[in-house]
């Protein structure tokens, strides 16, 4: 059935609208060659046993006959992402960002892998409700939804069989309100397919994306398959214990919120009895509202159904303490200020022979790991004493991320390699006087490390092609750039960069209700002055970032050329020891050990919120914070992986190798900042009018016509240039 649908918000132009079958039609044409046990058989295979045969019979009837609906194409601006489907309501949602940045040129078989992977979900949605009762009998037990990620497995099984006439294919067809013209989108076949093909040949049976509402299911470009595991991934394991959705997500904000305290550094943090003093330091209260800023989209859901309980506030976001990160909290400039004297909430320094630096003889673990466990234990607490209230969850998601950063940040997996005969593998530490002879520790973490996580997030919410003209719905609406802006121009000591940028926005609110182009009009007026005020504060942010980063970077990245092997050093730096992320080869072990970890604490702590006086999560969470050679839980699924993963096992023996490793890792702060700086002159450069190179993020919008000059004609239209 034909479909066409208004664009919500678009960036640049007046009405864009997007139509495909090319996914139906190209399942049909497979159903027509195939014979119908060919046809059933490559469905199970895609969408599960569970669902009768005759299910699948009936649905290569309707095929043919041309009787299975199409499902809805909806171009939505700002959805979070790539693409996702509605098992409700029975549409196929399109991220307008995505859409334009996949619908021209090289990348368009993202776009033909979207269209393929949700149309995935809606077959597994009509198998599931329509179909299911096409057979007479007792009814098999059929689950709501196919295990694992249907929506994947289909598109590279259609990218696989499906064969065209000619390599040249329209998969597509776009309708640009500004211009009134349409637009076809094409590709070529073998290349594309091949694309998808590739992209997931060792991912087939990739688990659900996460997504923040229980109907949907999403399609993320590039991310989220099981080679790859964050703190998100790792808690799926509570979907299988009684955590709804909405749960879940109330639990991760509570661990995200963990990570995000680290933008609060007693480097940048500025005391209330400071004066504002830009680039140097911000106020925790501007530093805390920022995250907030960055959980409102991340958050959305749960935020909307509590936002009393899921806003960022000082109280609950607090500040960087190596603690809650399981860090060492060795600070090796002698010279350090105590950073209480910025704010009461930060930890005090800890210089070489202060105790806490001590490997304990018992335990053969360094003595500050204890403070680390005090701290999951105070949460587990709270959280057992808030049972599953929206706090409590919170709670429990922050003891989470301190379990878990326990397998990612430690050695403790080299460690127990070790102990199972793999002597090679690197520790990572000298020995020490202790039971072990090896003792367990973590690294230290640096500024690198710090701008590496956060720099992404703001460059996207400050140079992000989502609002570049933001229309509000009503009165006070501000766009995530916006808000973020008017927090940093409060930080500034000039006043009048901010009372310009109020002047704006409260001009604006005055012409919500005028038409959209008399409204683009109207702005393009004022952001004509404005750009230098915007300017100045994005400028404001990447100076502060890039001073942060170049004041310690040389100092920091000194020490990565220290060996603790060889030097007799136990206090490695974060760099070295980070199994975060994928590219390191016990990546995957350790988040397969934090998952184990993680159930098993969660099943603890739902038995108690259950009733069950006798169930102790805490006493469960505390027994893992253990030396490998004290414990033997983790020792069969280390021996399985060693054996399977003969590759990676060499890899992690290799001190050149591991020292790659880390200073990708330590380099990856200034490539963030670097990727924000080009953002940033982009944006600029694009609110000047100025035409784009093709490297830029924004060269799409300017890409849509022939002429390669859409951006530059509306922004003459409107009075820009």
């Amino acid at each position: 059935m034909s479909f066409q649908a208004t664009a919500l918000k678009p960036l640049d132009l007046i009405d864009e609208r997007l139509h495909s079958t090319f996914a139906l039609d190209t399942l049909t044409e497979v159903a027509r060659r195939f014979s119908p046990e060919a046809f059933v058989k490559a469905m199970r295979n895609v969408f599960g046993s569970d669902i009768p045969v005759p299910a699948y019979g009936t649905l290569r009837e309707r095929l043919l006959a041309g009787a299975l609906e199409n499902p809805p194409l909806v171009l939505v601006d700002g959805l979070g992402y790539a693409a996702d489907y509605d098992n409700r309501d029975r549409v196929i949602r399109i991220d307008w960002g995505f859409y334009v940045r996949t619908g021209h040129g090289a990348d368009t078989s993202w776009l033909l892998d979207a269209l393929f992977h949700e149309f995935g979900h809606h077959l597994d949605n009509v198998l599931r409700t329509d179909l299911r009762n096409t057979q007479t009998g007792d009814q098999p037990v059929i689950a709501p939804d196919a295990e694992g990620e249907e929506g994947l497995r289909f598109s590279y099984w259609l990218a696989g069989v499906a064969k065209f006439p000619a390599d040249d294919v329209m998969i597509a067809c776009g309708f640009s309100g500004y211009e009134d013209k349409t637009c076809e989108v094409r590709l070529q076949w073998a290349q594309a397919a091949a694309d998808i093909q590739a992209r997931y040949q060792h991912i087939k049976n990739a688990p659900d994306h996460c997504h923040l509402h229980p109907d949907r299911e999403a399609f993320e470009a590039g991310d989220g398959d099981k080679h790859h595991q964050t703190h998100l991934q790792i808690e799926k394991v509570l979907a299988g214990l009684a955590f709804s959705d909405n749960e879940r997500e109330a639990v991760y904000f509570g661990n995200w919120l963990r990570d995000y305290s680290q933008l609060l550094d007693p480097k940048i943090v500025r005391a209330t009895n400071m004066p504002k003093d830009f680039p140097d330091v911000l106020s925790r209260d501007a530093l805390t509202r920022i995250v907030d800023v960055l959980s409102i989209k991340r958050f959305k859901g749960i935020r909307a159904l509590g936002p009393e309980h899921f806003t960022v506030t000082p109280q609950i976001l607090g500040v960087y303490r190596p603690s809650e990160h399981i860090d060492n909290p060795k600070v090796t400039d002698v010279n350090a200020a105590d950073p209480r004297r910025r704010d009461a909430d930060f930890e005090p320094l800890v210089f070489e022979g202060d105790s806490l630096l001590e490997v304990d003889r018992d335990t053969s673990m360094k003595r500050y790991i204890a403070r680390s466990v005090a701290f999951m234990q105070a949460e587990l607490e709270f959280s057992m004493k808030e049972n599953c209230s929206a706090p409590g969850m919170r709670a429990f998601g922050s003891a989470l991320h301190v379990l878990e950063d326990f397998f990612a940040h430690s050695n403790f997996i080299e460690l127990s390699l070790i102990k199972n005969g793999h002597t090679a593998v690197l520790p990572w530490t000298s020995t020490a006087d202790c039971k072990a002879g090896l003792p367990l520790v973590t690294g230290m973490f640096g500024p690198t490390d710090v701008v590496a996580s956060l720099a992404g997030p703001l460059g996207d919410v400050l140079f992000s092609t989502e609002d570049v003209t933001y229309m509000p719905i009503k009165r006070g609406d501000r766009s995530p750039r916006e808000q973020v802006l008017l927090i940093l121009l409060e930080e500034h000591h000039n006043p009048r960069y901010l009372e310009i940028f109020e002047e704006y926005l409260t001009a604006r609110d005055e012409w919500v209700d005028l038409p959209f182009v008399e409204f683009l009009q109207r702005s393009a007026l004022y952001l004509k002055g404005l750009s230098a005020v915007v300017g100045n504060a994005s400028g404001i942010i990447m100076k502060d970032m890039m001073k942060f980063l170049g004041e310690h970077i040389d100092d920091w990245q000194t020490r990565y050329g220290q060996d603790p092997h060889q030097n007799g050093s136990t206090d490695p730096t974060h760099s070295q020891l980070a199994k975060d992320h994928a590219e390191h080869p016990l990546h995957l072990l350790a988040a397969s050990l934090a998952s184990d970890a993680v159930e098993q604490v969660a099943k603890a702590m739902v038995s108690y919120w259950n009733g069950d006086a006798g169930a102790d999560p805490i006493a469960v969470a505390t027994a893992y914070f253990k030396h490998p050679q004290d414990c033997t839980w983790q020792d069969a699924k280390v021996i399985r992986w060693a054996r399977d993963n003969t590759v990676d096992l060499r890899r992690s023996e290799s001190k050149q190798e591991l020292e790659s490793v880390a200073r990708n890792l330590a380099r990856s702060g200034r490539k963030a900042l670097d990727q924000m700086e080009k953002d940033s002159q982009a944006y600029l450069k694009f609110l000047r009018g100025e035409f784009l190179d093709r490297n830029s993020p924004f060269w799409f919008i300017q890409s849509l016509t022939p002429a390669g000059r859409l951006s530059r004609k509306v922004l003459a239209y409107l009075g820009l240039i």
